[in-house]
């Protein structure tokens, strides 16, 4: 398990290459996870890619096994920018793949915006562009107490359908991902939902050059059809694919379907 040491953290990722040896510089695909999350969401991917890329998952600042300092935790699109391209460096790539999902996929585009030298494609999975807030729907009222109070977990567990669509998904995969979002400590969700909280990445879409493709059910109460469809009219070389029926997490529950949907996406750039 790759780490990096960097300016108050250790920046921790996962690497599944089983391309060919002698292939000298296998195409390289960044995995990168939503807030509170860990690369290890990405758990059931690296299986339908790992032949044809060096697939690389990275932990966030202060989430995973990456760690931070609380006192200099500034989990701000440069630094994490910083982060991703101390990675890619690290690594030897020069130009890679960018999936994200949920506050992963505002990164990619971020970092399709400012470096569409390292970004050969840009897919983002139940992505919006900003957040609207809906704290009044937790148990308490506020989201920020709930974390406070109960962790990450019980903050994760009040509001699972605003990341799963338990209609599609397994109990044991709802059960999984809480617990796997509890191992995030409350004071980094907190930071980091105080700074989603004021992020909103529109006015730049149109200034994405990247070949973009969108993923998301039509039923997402966290990535709305309005929302989605906006992003895809913003960006210039954008492709909006849907997923009848469905909520949110659909690069969790519906894996195969994504990477399909990006391959065919990926051979009409070629």
């Amino acid at each position: 398990m790759p780490t990096i040491q960097r300016e108050h953290a250790q920046l921790h990722y996962y690497l599944d290459d089983f391309t060919d040896p002698w292939r000298r510089s296998p195409d390289a695909i960044v995995l990168q996870h939503g807030f509170s999350r860990n690369g290890n969401f990405w758990y059931n991917w690296p299986p339908l890619l790992g032949r044809e890329y060096r697939v690389i998952r990275p932990d966030l600042r202060g989430m995973g096994a990456s760690t931070a300092d609380a006192e200099h935790y500034q989990p701000t699109l440069d630094v994490l920018m910083d982060d991703l391209l101390a990675i890619l460096d690290h690594e030897g790539v020069e130009k890679a793949v960018y999936v994200g999902e949920s506050f992963g996929g505002i990164m990619g585009m971020q970092f399709a915006h400012d470096h569409p030298d390292r970004c050969r494609a840009l897919v983002l999975c139940n992505s919006p562009c900003r957040l609207s807030r809906r704290e009044s729907q937790t148990p308490g009222g506020s989201w920020l107490a709930t974390m406070e109070q109960g962790g990450i977990g019980a903050w994760s567990a009040a509001t699972i359908n605003f990341r799963l669509d338990m209609r599609h998904a397994d109990e044991g995969l709802k059960d999984w991902y809480i617990a796997e979002m509890d191992k995030t400590n409350p004071e980094f969700g907190q930071a980091l939902h105080r700074y989603l909280d004021s992020l909103d990445f529109g006015p730049h879409l149109k200034d994405i050059t990247v070949p973009t493709l969108l993923l998301t059910g039509d039923e997402s109460p966290t990535t709305s059809m309005e929302q989605q469809q906006f992003m895809a009219a913003e960006i210039p070389n954008s492709e909006l694919t849907v997923y009848p029926g469905l909520g949110h997490g659909i690069n969790a529950i519906y894996p195969e379907w994504c990477v399909d949907r990006m391959r065919e996406f990926l051979g009409l750039q070629s």
